[in-house]
């Protein structure tokens, strides 16, 4: 996916998407096409929104390089070619893998054939065809609710001609929402979209930015709150088969039970191994974000833009009360940034500690609205055809 960030932030965009637009590729039946998509209808929301907002970055702009990142695990063709780079590092894991596996009671090391470097690669590549599926329906989980809302919401601000002179009433919130395929309580995109709508109105550029940053912080919430199975299930399919594995190369004509005694003995071996070679795979595809010109680490503070305070002058200091008791409750390090990095990211509040500090550094960044593709690949996309695509380079 192009990440060239020589396209015009401020070129024109294709008009904003129909919900039938949203429906369709909702329904997509190749997650590698939808995603891609989803990806570039996002950029179309976002770039529609900065019309009225200036230089304030939506939810949707953070969403486009989200489900960017999220695209290369959903593309499955490409991770066997990943995962020599995966694995890089990890010698030391994978080769006591190996070696602890093997190493049998003498007396049944003749009945079980070794493991080698090309189990343990198979077992990696099993791990991530599950991370692909999770990833890909979280993906469109989320795509399939929240695009058909910011639709109705740009549509009815050029419809009613909204700007700084006004802005869109409760009722008017409401029944944008009234459609809305969302199981359990709206209040949260209620929220959302009702900080939206004070942003646009809002002339003074403080008000605006924190409007913005509220709203950016009620949506993504909600989202971390549907997206939290996809996430653990994600990050649990470490939990790699070693002794599945191990009982495939014991003699087929071992006793079952012989089988899961000697399979069952060799995991525990590696368990730790296996522990700490998924967490260095995960780190590196799970636990990564690129953006136009930047690949940040999930797991590390929010790095400042160079030669930047970490926090542009409009968010700080917080003066809005809603925005501060937010902050209070999803912000764990007391608005300095200082320790956000995610550690352990199938925990939400860790999660959202992490992404509450990306989205208040960078709310500002005009660089965000790069348009995520090229002509040539757009055409592609347009006629149902995946685009050709680059290989990603991981980050150490």
């Amino acid at each position: 996916m192009s990440l060239d960030t020589g396209n015009d932030a401020l070129a024109p965009v294709h008009p904003v998407p129909t919900e039938d637009d949203i429906a369709r590729v909702a329904a997509l039946p190749d997650p590698v096409l939808r995603n891609l998509w989803i990806t570039e209808y996002y950029f179309r929301f976002a770039r529609h929104l900065l019309d009225r907002l200036d230089i304030d970055q939506t939810w949707c702009t953070f969403a486009i390089w989200a489900s960017n990142t999220a695209g290369v695990s959903i593309r499955q063709e490409e991770l066997p070619h990943l995962v020599d780079e995966l694995l890089d590092g990890a010698d030391e894991h994978v080769d006591a893998i190996v070696t602890l596996g093997s190493d049998h009671h003498p007396a049944v090391d003749w009945l079980v054939a070794p493991l080698r470097r090309a189990h343990v690669d198979r077992l990696i590549r099993t791990a991530l065809a599950q991370v692909s599926d999770h990833i890909a329906h979280g993906n469109a989980l989320v795509f399939a609710e929240l695009g058909p809302l910011f639709v109705r919401f740009i549509v009815e601000l050029e419809r009613s001609g909204i700007d700084r002179a006004g802005q869109l009433d409760e009722t008017q919130i409401d029944d944008l929402l009234e459609r809305a395929r969302i199981p359990g309580d709206l209040e949260l995109v209620h929220d959302a979209f009702r900080n939206y709508a004070a942003a646009i109105a809002s002339a003074d550029e403080i008000e605006r930015a924190q409007f913005v940053l509220a709203a950016n912080i009620f949506a993504v919430l909600h989202e971390q709150q549907r997206l939290q199975g996809d996430v653990a299930d994600a990050l649990d399919a470490g939990l790699v088969d070693v002794a599945g594995e191990v009982e495939r190369l014991c003699a087929r004509w071992l006793p079952s039970f012989v089988r899961s005694r000697i399979a069952n003995a060799a995991e525990r071996r590696v368990a730790r191994h296996v522990a700490r070679l998924w967490d260095h795979v995960a780190t590196r595809l799970l636990m990564t974000m690129e953006v136009p010109g930047q690949t940040l680490r999930l797991s590390r503070d929010v790095p400042p833009l160079d030669g930047q305070a970490l926090f542009p002058a409009a968010l700080d200091p917080i003066t809005s009360v809603e925005l501060a008791d937010l902050m209070a409750e999803w912000d764990p390090t007391g608005g300095t940034g200082c320790g956000c990095g995610a550690r352990d990211w199938a925990d939400l509040h860790i999660r959202m500690g992490f992404i509450v500090n990306l989205f208040r550094s960078r709310q500002r960044t005009v660089d965000l609205t790069a348009s995520p593709f090229t002509a040539d690949q757009l055409a592609a996309m347009a006629r149902g055809s995946r685009p050709a695509l680059a290989v990603p380079v991981l980050a150490d």
